[in-house]
């Protein structure tokens, strides 16, 4: 039953892909940035409870999620729904998590409030740099009323984004990535939601024995401050948001990993010794591509849910200095 609602929700999905993609209207910048500012603020300001469905490729996860404001603090509990358990707590700027263990080191602030359905940066300004804003259409989501607009990329460098705003609250209810034919690559979507009223503070309560986690301010960083390359990317956009040496799956090396984003997604570069087992050139999975090539003795690899000649770009950016 759970497989064939999925695919119904999909097929519903798709159909609106269709149906509006011929009556888009493109907003003046200053209308698309009051859209986006009221959807940004309403996420952290609004509060609300219900569950949420993340889908990308062939993986689905459901997610129950409730956000409050007490006393002028946000207070935001999610709890993964499918598998093993995972359960994430914010109270202001306190993080707690369940298994921590991943995160033990450091979680950048970044992460901790651009959750669904926080996608939106702080400053939107910088979003319409790289992307225009359509008003597409109007629908339906879980019996509330919403507006949907879309990200339209002015370059080739990124896809497009389409999300479904709340009338009443300005929340933003669902989100898709599309790829370059239309085709939803990622989607963000509640199955139900109360908006608005006083939030029960049971579901605010923890479920299993969270650990705090230790939250970096997540400055941009300054390409040229980077000792041992030279950084410079000719994606116009992206910003350098985070360096780390990390250990990743099945590596049994550290990299050192740089984050980079332009508001609405990221892509990541890793630098490692040189592993001639791994192949070198462009690879792709769905809408996530994959650069990787070697500079002297180093892997130099891309990736990211962007175009092939965006990770292509950002991998041919790095040179020893």
């Amino acid at each position: 039953m759970m497989v064939v609602k999925v695919y119904c929700q999909i097929v519903v999905i798709l159909g609106c892909l269709c149906a509006f993609s011929a009556q888009a209207t493109p907003l003046d910048k200053a209308e698309a940035q009051r859209v986006l500012a009221r959807s940004a603020s309403a996420a952290e300001a609004v509060s609300y409870t219900g569950n949420y469905i993340y889908q990308s490729g062939e993986n689905i996860a459901n997610y129950k999620i409730s956000h409050a404001i007490e006393n002028g603090v946000a207070a935001e509990h999610r709890e993964l729904l499918d598998g093993e358990p995972r359960e994430y707590l914010r109270v202001g700027d306190k993080v707690s998590m369940y298994p921590a263990q991943g995160y033990a080191v450091q979680l950048d602030r970044r992460y901790t409030s651009k959750l669904f359905p926080n996608h939106l940066p702080d400053d939107v300004s910088e979003l319409l740099h790289s992307y225009g804003v359509s008003k597409v259409g109007r629908e339906r989501v879980v019996g509330r009323e919403t507006t949907i607009y879309q990200l339209d990329p002015l370059d080739a460098y990124r896809y497009p984004q389409r999300f479904w705003v709340d009338d009443e609250s300005g929340l933003i209810l669902k989100w898709l990535m599309m790829g370059m034919r239309q085709e939803m690559v990622q989607s963000f979507s509640f199955t139900q939601i109360q908006v608005g009223g006083k939030i029960n503070q049971k579901l605010l309560k923890p479920i299993y024995p969270l650990r705090s986690v230790k939250v970096n301010d997540g400055a941009v960083l300054d390409l040229a401050e980077d000792k041992k390359w030279r950084i410079k990317p000719t994606v116009p956009g992206f910003k350098l948001i985070k360096k780390s040496t990390r250990s990743l799956p099945h590596k049994s090396r550290e990299v050192v990993h740089y984050l980079f984003s332009d508001g609405a997604v990221t892509l990541s570069v890793f630098v490692e010794p040189m592993n001639a087992n791994i192949p070198l050139g462009l690879a792709h999975q769905g809408a996530i591509h994959l650069y990787a090539r070697q500079v002297d003795q180093y892997l130099l690899s891309c990736l990211g849910e962007v175009p092939a000649v965006t990770v292509e770009r950002f991998a041919k950016a790095y040179t020893l200095r």
